[in-house]
This record gives structure tokens, sequence and C-alpha cells, in this order.
């Protein structure tokens, strides 16, 4: 193809050999490049770690407690929420469980709070929001309760 006077002929193709061995000396010196270049760039990584690595650490810590906090606020806000509920719910499954266990974790639970009362001076619900250490419940809502009961035929 080519060898007009408009078209150049194209160039012949190279040597199969000579491209293996550049390749072979191109890569040899970068890897020589590398060896003698390894004690200069260990000394910059290790300045930079020194460097550095306090104010990472330091970031990393922030940013796992703001996470935890973050978690525990959303955590908070559901058991604040929806806890009733799920606590009477979750405590009526353990007494149909196991009548006996529910009676002994309540009365452990109970010696616990004494005992803690007795060792700090204070109850453990002084450290505890209001609503959660009593955790009153209203009343339930009787929606029937009126019918019938005024009713006369006369």
């Amino acid at each position: 193809m080519g060898g007009s006077p408009s078209i150049p002929s194209p160039p012949p193709p190279p040597d199969p050999r000579e491209a293996a061995q550049a390749n072979a000396d191109a890569y040899r010196e970068n890897v020589n490049t590398y060896i003698s270049k390894l004690p200069e760039m260990a000394a910059v990584e290790n300045r930079l770690r020194s460097q550095y690595m306090p104010q990472q650490r330091a970031l990393e810590r922030q940013l796992s407690a703001l996470d935890q906090q973050s978690g525990i606020q959303a955590g908070l806000q559901l058991e604040r929420q929806y806890g009733p509920q799920r606590t009477l719910e979750g405590l009526r499954r353990a007494y149909e469980q196991s009548p006996q266990a529910y009676a002994l974790n309540r009365g452990l639970g109970d010696q616990m709070t004494r005992q803690f009362a007795q060792l700090y001076g204070q109850s453990p619900y002084g450290s505890v929001e209001e609503n959660v250490a009593t955790n009153r419940q209203p009343r339930p809502f009787d929606f029937y309760g009126t019918i019938g009961k005024n009713v006369s035929n006369t």
C-alpha cells in the first residue's frame, strides 16, 4: 500500500527483538530508579506519617465519636417515641414464656436497685429521665364504656 508520490509508504514494522529489548531496558531503568530513590521516599513517608498521623487519628476518633453519638441519639429518640409499647410488649412476652424467669428477673432488678441506692446513697432512677424511670402508661380507654348504661325505655 502506498508508494505513490502523494501517499508516503508506511514505516517498516518494528523488529520484535529490538522492541522487547527496549521494554526490558526501560523496565530495568525504572526498577533501578525506584531502588535508588527508595531511602529518600521512605524518609519523606516517615516524616509525613509522623507529621500527619496524630491529626488523622484525632480526626478518626472525632468521626467515630460523632457516629456513635448520632446512633445513640437516634436510638434514644426511637426509645422515647416507641419505648413504652415495646417495653411493655417485651415484658408481657417474657412473662408468657416463663413466669418464673420473669419473677426472678424482676426480683434481681429490685435487688440491684436497692444495692445501688445503698452503695451510692441515691436512687439509680435519678440519672434517668423521669418519664423513662417511672414509665407511667395512660389508662386504656374504654370506647364502649357508656354504651348501654344510660338507656331508658321511658
